[in-house]
């Protein structure tokens, strides 16, 4: 348990310095939050799966993430929604604003990068 809890503490610093480094653009439509996202995934777990699923696509396909082909989708898409849900927890001033679909990108890659980490 204090393992996966350094994990998540870990997940968390990486992403939280790779947003407050990042630029956004301003997005023609509202932003939905993390915060939001946490709250909609729990009402509606089907929503969270289609939204997670399609950005793992776009990572794989640009090689920005690479989860392994033996990995489920469904498996990958829970982890994610899992990580995101503790990451919240974790950090939540840092993290309840931020626009959901960064984080799932960043959580995507630290948890499966296409090149090893050195």
């Amino acid at each position: 348990m204090q393992v996966r809890r350094l994990c998540i503490l870990a997940a968390a610093s990486v992403i939280g310095s790779m947003l407050a480094t990042a630029s956004f653009a301003a997005p023609a439509r509202p932003t939905v939050t993390v915060e939001e996202f946490v709250a909609r995934c729990k009402s509606e777990p089907a929503f969270c799966k289609i939204r997670i699923m399609a950005a793992e696509a776009l990572l794989e396909k640009n090689r920005k993430a690479c989860p392994p082909g033996s990995l489920p989708k469904d498996a990958m898409a829970g982890r994610v929604q899992d990580m995101i849900g503790d990451v919240l927890e974790e950090d939540p001033d840092n993290f309840r604003g931020s626009p959901y679909k960064a984080v799932v990108d960043q959580i995507l890659g630290f948890l499966w990068p296409c090149q090893p980490i050195s």
